[in-house]
């Protein structure tokens, strides 16, 4: 007769995945927590096409988004590609408690073109309240100098939004920063990480 694995034998096969990630996302206590997870489990599937940039060259940014969403499906995550939530979103994670996350991606052609990204994600995507007050812009940089272009993403989105408080800048370390903003929807705080993928390939030899 067999039993059902206990959590302790689950964290025993999967746990190490992702640095613990994957465990932490699905038995996360809140939904704080729950992105945090997801932040990190990201951060792994963006390392395959970093890592892989020379074999993505002419992939658009819907090529590219679907490639971190089968890496987060591979992990048990709900996520989706060109789903309808107010439009076409690029990533959508769902979890539990009625958790929503929303992932804008473009890649960088001009900085109009992000203030574009931002506009769908906050006015058109962006749904705003419980478990659903969190996203991510997704710039695919394929121009050398990715932190330089993120710093100046972050310059021109405080020209552009007076309204969004950048609360956190993590560039030099991580190439992210944070900012917050009430959501047109719901008019509660909405929180965007800004996270530029360094994808330029020119090798010289």
């Amino acid at each position: 007769m067999t039993s059902e694995p206990s959590l302790a034998d689950l964290n025993g096969l999967f746990g190490h995945l992702c640095d613990g990630a994957v465990s932490a996302f699905h038995y996360a206590k809140d939904h704080q927590a729950r992105t945090e997870a997801l932040e990190k489990v990201l951060e792994f599937a963006y390392d395959n096409l970093v890592e892989n940039r020379h074999l993505n060259q002419n992939q658009g940014e819907d090529e590219l988004s679907v490639q971190v969403v089968g890496n987060l499906r591979m992990l048990s995550i709900q996520a989706d590609h060109d789903t309808q939530i107010g439009g076409h979103c690029d990533i959508l994670v769902r979890g539990t408690d009625h958790y929503l996350w929303i992932g804008e991606a473009k890649i960088h052609k001009n900085y109009g073109w992000l203030v574009d990204g931002f506009q769908q994600l906050s006015t058109r995507y962006a749904v705003g309240g419980y478990g659903k007050d969190r996203g991510e812009i997704i710039i695919y940089c394929r121009t050398s100098k990715a932190a330089d272009t993120l710093r100046n993403w972050k310059s021109k989105m405080t020209e552009e939004f007076p309204d969004v408080i950048v609360t956190e800048d993590r560039i030099n370390e991580r190439l992210w920063f944070r900012t917050k903003h009430n959501c047109i929807n719901s008019g509660t705080p909405f929180y965007t990480r800004h996270r530029i993928l360094a994808l330029y390939w020119a090798p010289q030899k």
